[in-house]
């Protein structure tokens, strides 16, 4: 048996060049500056290749919240307010509607816009993907293409579906999910998308991490955000026919002093408003952490937050001094059957479920009346396997927040797939004045969605919408009132008795 030698491994003599180059290297990091006045953030190298983690020397300092402002966020002067520019104008508080491709879901324009009117909408990227070719051929705007009077905002991250992005995103660009799977979207392809689609805003690129994970991926977030926000200015600097204005979001996934000190270091940038999704902020107890970062960001612009999970979260981001809040939730509701009756002008809890058989849960019905005829359809039929069927009804369509924390209350919401509601010829709510409750019943709703028909999400999506309308008339009264506080306080105990 022959035995082979290895042969020594070959040194590479360090030269005079690779120190030249290392030396350069050192002397391009500590020279390199943004704007000519800001020093970009050291980059400390970490494990993986072009990977950096945010530390600014002049942000080392703890960051502390305005008091005197803090106290005046739920105010009629900070929350009733005009933002206006050229080409728009915007008032505030208002809540804004989730739609794809400009039109909200399962409801068609005219039927939309005669029901329940906004003047804002947002539009996630992955919805307009497969139509940026046709608008860069016609040389529409994409409100010109859906023939929409509201205001469009372009937002990458989609909030009605919020998916871990964690693993995809890195220095080059962010990961959109769609139908069709994940597509990777670099900053320059991003901003391409938004010289041709024309909206009234767009936000910037954000890496949106939730509050769970270690310091180290919530830094690194922290570096990406501001990295592809400094790139968006810098392009509407360069390209003087883009009108579109520019939303930064505020990165730090939950961790105070990150937060903070992101907010801190936007606040003096050449901005529209701020931008606060809810997928990065912890699951409870909020409500502090939002306060403080708003008081350091300019009174003059506008907070938006997107991605909240219930009415009385819609509540709670006014009182914190947000100015526009989104509706996606509402889409979650009418895709799984359920409808809002939680009367805004008179919060009260209403019966428990085992005294009123009008909210009794599904399972508590399915013992009295049998399982819904949904349950019932074969597999060969539906084409869906039991297992299948099966994640679905426990995962649902949401990855980063569980499905409960979508339905905060099964009193405060109709579920109309039980079966208790076959039987009841009545409106959802005795005070609702929507298109659905004037025309429909609930026993007439339950039959459309355990046959699966078309209809049932459109008459709950009206029905919700105009739920949601309600409440922001509601809010908007309580803030001239002063009662903004109180009023979210008599919520919050309905929510909790209910």
């Amino acid at each position: 048996m022959m035995v082979t030698k290895r042969s020594p491994e070959k040194q590479i003599p360090v030269t005079d060049v690779h120190l030249a180059k290392k030396a350069k290297l050192e002397e391009d990091e500590s020279n390199s500056t943004v704007n000519g006045d800001q020093t970009i953030p050291e980059k400390i190298k970490s494990k993986k290749k072009n990977e950096s983690i945010l530390i600014n020397p002049e942000l080392e300092v703890r960051i502390e919240p305005d008091k005197t402002r803090r106290s005046q966020l739920n105010t009629t002067s900070h929350l009733i307010r005009t933002f206006k520019t050229e080409h728009f104008t915007l008032n505030s508080p208002d809540v804004m509607s989730y739609t794809h491709c400009g039109q909200v879901p399962h409801v068609t324009a005219d039927l939309c816009s005669s029901t329940v009117n906004g003047d804002v909408s947002i539009v996630p990227l992955h919805s307009i993907l497969t139509c940026i070719k046709v608008l860069e051929k016609l040389n529409k705007s994409l409100a010109e293409f859906v023939k929409t009077n509201n205001k469009i905002i372009l937002n990458p991250f989609n909030s009605s579906e919020p998916c871990d992005l964690t693993a995809f995103n890195d220095q080059l660009g962010m990961s959109v999910w769609g139908k069709g799977g994940r597509k990777k979207i670099t900053s320059k392809e991003y901003l391409d998308i938004v010289k041709i689609s024309k909206p009234e805003l767009f936000v910037s690129l954000s890496d949106v991490v939730p509050s769970s994970v270690n310091k180290k991926r919530a830094n690194k977030s922290c570096y990406r955000t501001l990295q592809w926000v400094t790139e968006a200015i810098a392009f509407l600097e360069g390209n003087s026919g883009v009108t579109s204005q520019l939303l930064a979001p505020i990165p730090g996934s939950g961790d105070r002093q990150l937060m903070m000190k992101s907010a801190n270091l936007l606040a003096s940038r050449k901005v529209f408003g701020y931008v606060i999704e809810r997928a990065t902020l912890p699951t409870e107890n909020w409500e502090d952490l939002v306060r403080d970062v708003v008081s350091i960001l300019p009174d003059s612009r506008p907070v938006f937050m997107l991605g909240v999970l219930n009415e009385l979260e819609i509540v709670k981001a006014y009182n914190c001094g947000c100015h526009f809040v989104d509706s996606s939730f509402v889409l979650h509701f009418s895709n799984r059957g359920q409808a809002m009756v939680l009367d805004s002008a008179n919060p009260t809890p209403l019966p428990e479920p085992s005294r009123n058989p009008d909210h009794a849960s599904t399972e508590e019905a399915n013992k009295d009346f049998g399982p819904s005829l949904a349950e019932n359809i074969p597999s060969e039929i539906s084409g869906e396997t039991e297992d299948k069927k099966k994640k679905k009804r426990e995962t649902g369509k949401v990855l980063i927040f569980k499905p409960e924390h979508y339905i905060p209350s099964k009193s405060l919401t109709l579920d109309l797939v039980s079966a208790v509601y076959t039987r009841q010829f009545l409106k959802i709510a005795e005070s609702c004045e929507c298109f659905t409750c004037e025309r429909h019943t609930r026993g007439y709703i339950n039959h459309l969605i355990i046959t699966r028909e078309l209809l049932a999400p459109t008459l709950l999506m009206l029905h919700n919408m105009y739920h949601i309308r309600n409440l922001v008339n509601t809010v908007k009264a309580k803030v001239e009132g002063g009662s903004l506080e109180r009023y979210e306080a008599t919520l919050e105990g309905v929510f909790r008795i209910s």
